[in-house]
């Protein structure tokens, strides 16, 4: 048929084939049939090799790593740099990255007074604000903990969901100089012989999460995380693991392993009537008292991840218990409201004129 005018009389295309495969002849009735290479002369060699075609079986999942393999061997294929376990040989254009807020000292600064520093740390109000983009990379270049030196840069100044119900206890006009440090200077922090246990135990206990939730949820994947910062940028959050799956969706993991529990049940440790064990018996089941600093920090993990929930691993080498947590919103805005003037209040003056720091360094001379 022509191709614009279907009521004409057919086309009449012909070719001669020989047993080889080779075209001798070929001609049509349409205009460009005379040069022996119109598209219906195609069109009927097409058809005639789509006739003979030999069966092909379907690819199947197991015949693809060899060809991913065989790709990656002989080119750098644009299609694998969206496959896992191939896109680490492919470099990406990094978003560029707000500066440090340790930067933001001054020391034409330090010899202001609280109010006046106070006013003048006003310009710096939305310094740690930061972009989707930059918020991903910041994630990713923290994924491997307090061992990177990003880990430390990205949380100076940064009230952390850990350091939350610290903050919102202190004063805003004499805060507590372990908070000042612990919040504008994460990397004087120490270690004791509870955060070791907890940090060399962490695996044991996100390993058996797994394994006990994996029943239970449907493609349950459950990944590191790194520091996550959102559109409340003077607060942040690392928890120890998210998690997604089809019938939850996302989740964030924290896990403690209590020091002075490590041997006991969690019965045993309920029975202890320990009152720094962070669970109590509810009428519906084991839950996270409400007064503990740790629901302050899994609301805070919450809301900065986004997640639809949070799962509390409690672990210790004889049990394990799982309370998941849901976000309370009536809980979480006034706390925020707080921490957002502790940023203005505390932090800023800090990091701007190390104001705090000298107010100590002043009265210990004394």
């Amino acid at each position: 048929l022509h191709s614009q005018r279907m009521n004409e009389t057919a086309l009449q295309p012909w070719v001669i084939v020989s047993t080889n495969g080779r075209v001798e002849a070929a001609h049509c009735t349409c205009m460009a049939g005379v040069a022996e290479t119109c598209t219906h002369v195609a069109a009927l060699l097409g058809k005639r090799r789509r006739s003979q075609k030999r069966h092909i079986p379907i690819a199947t999942l197991e015949d693809l790593p060899p060809l991913l393999d065989t790709l990656q061997k002989h080119s750098k294929a644009v299609t694998l740099c969206g496959v896992e376990n191939y896109y680490t040989n492919y470099t990406t254009q990094s978003p560029t990255l707000p500066q440090s807020l340790a930067c933001l000292h001054n020391r034409d600064a330090e010899s202001l007074g609280l109010p006046d520093l106070q006013v003048h740390c006003l310009k710096f109000l939305t310094a740690a604000g930061v972009t989707e983009a930059q918020a991903e990379e910041i994630e990713a270049q923290t994924r491997s903990q307090h061992m990177t030196p990003a880990w430390f840069r990205w949380r100076a100044g940064r009230i952390t969901a850990s350091a939350m119900h610290a903050v919102l206890a202190t004063s805003l006009d004499t805060p507590a100089h372990s908070v000042v440090n612990r919040v504008c200077y994460p990397e004087k922090t120490f270690s004791t012989v509870q955060t070791r246990w907890g940090v060399e135990h962490e695996e044991d206990a996100r390993k058996a999460y797994k394994e006990i939730m994996a029943s239970h949820h449907r493609n349950l994947q459950v990944r590191l995380c790194g520091f996550c910062v959102n559109n409340f940028p003077e607060v942040g959050a690392s928890p120890d693991g998210l998690t997604i799956c089809d019938c939850c969706g996302k989740g964030c993991l924290e896990i403690k392993c209590p020091f002075k529990q490590r041997m006991a049940s969690i019965k045993e440790a309920l029975a202890a009537q320990d009152k720094d064990f962070c669970l109590e018996v509810a009428a519906n089941g084991l839950q996270l008292k409400q007064a503990h600093p740790y629901y302050c920090q899994v609301q805070t993990q919450i809301f900065v991840t986004g997640a639809n929930h949070c799962d509390l691993v409690v672990w210790t080498q004889r049990d394990l218990a799982v309370i998941r947590i849901f976000p309370a919103v009536d809980f979480w805005k006034p706390r925020l409201k707080q921490a957002q003037d502790f940023f203005l209040k505390v932090c800023l003056p800090e990091l701007v004129g190390k104001y705090f720091s000298k107010q100590r360094a002043a009265l210990s001379s004394l």
